[in-house]
């Protein structure tokens, strides 16, 4: 594995659940595409009330049920860039099987990098396929 290639793609969260999910380490090409660092912010005050529901979902059953989670998100910059990203989760455990913290890796889907051409070269058919997925290992 390409170890230093994932650093500016990583994202890690220390979870107090069901209240927050500080962001502990916030990768600077994530900060760099979004336009700022999200580093020291609670997760769950970046969404409105609509969405927030879902992103508390997803990390307390990573969380709760130690799953590796697989999902999207949207991003809209400051200067009005929309892009989306695949994220991957994964919770680590300490020595006691408390999850204490959750590891990301946010990756920009676009039509170079995204592996579509089996679904027919939609990037619509490929955001569509699923939103999340959770994998027990």
């Amino acid at each position: 594995m390409d170890v230093p290639r994932h650093l500016p793609h990583l994202i890690m969260l220390e979870p107090d659940l069901p209240a927050k999910a500080d962001i502990r380490i916030f990768g600077t090409e994530l900060a760099h595409r979004l336009g700022y660092d999200l580093t020291g912010q609670n997760l769950f005050d970046l969404y409105d009330s609509d969405r927030v529901h879902v992103v508390n979902e997803l990390v307390t059953l990573v969380v709760e049920e130690h799953l590796v989670a697989v999902g999207y998100t949207d991003w809209t910059s400051p200067a009005g860039h929309v892009f989306t990203t695949e994220n991957v989760w994964l919770p680590l455990i300490s020595e006691h099987g408390k999850v204490t913290r959750l590891l990301g890796s946010f990756w920009e889907l676009t039509a170079i990098d995204a592996d579509i051409v089996s679904l027919g070269d939609s990037l619509d058919k490929a955001e569509g396929l699923s939103h999340r997925k959770f994998y027990r290992f």
